[in-house]
């Protein structure tokens, strides 16, 4: 198990970032408001801030990465080894993630220098982002 670098952990978050302006301006589309404008606190919660969350627990509950992690081949597993579930993905997404945001994002880069490479959401959570081994072997 080869954990993943904090680079591109940062480089599928951006993949993840850019699926979410996406959505997000779709939503807003679809509800009649307008997405180039300014929004207030209530819209940002309702088109970005919900949707983000449920895209983020949901994919790693159920696939154990979000789209960005799939494209970079990275997953994110439990440290003890049991299969990723709801809860600790809730943990980790929301809770972790708030809290390593709050200051600064001082929870992010704590995993540029961690030596599992962990950020405070992984710690929170107890997972760790590890590269996905090829399922194809060379010749």
């Amino acid at each position: 198990m080869v954990v993943a670098s904090p680079w591109r952990r940062l480089v599928a978050s951006l993949v993840d970032g850019l699926i979410l302006f996406f959505l997000s301006f779709l939503l807003m589309a679809l509800a009649g408001v307008d997405p180039l404008g300014p929004s207030t606190l209530g819209q940002d919660l309702l088109f970005q801030g919900l949707p983000g969350w449920a895209y983020y627990v949901a994919f790693t509950a159920l696939y154990g990465a979000t789209p960005g992690k799939m494209a970079l081949g990275l997953r994110v597993v439990r440290t003890d080894g049991k299969p990723m579930d709801w809860l600790t993905a809730f943990m980790r997404e929301v809770v972790g993630k708030t809290l390593s945001t709050l200051p600064f994002l001082l929870g992010y880069l704590w995993a540029f220098f961690h030596p599992k490479r962990q950020a405070w959401h992984d710690l929170i959570a107890d997972t760790l982002v590890v590269r996905v081994e090829s399922q194809n072997p060379g010749p």
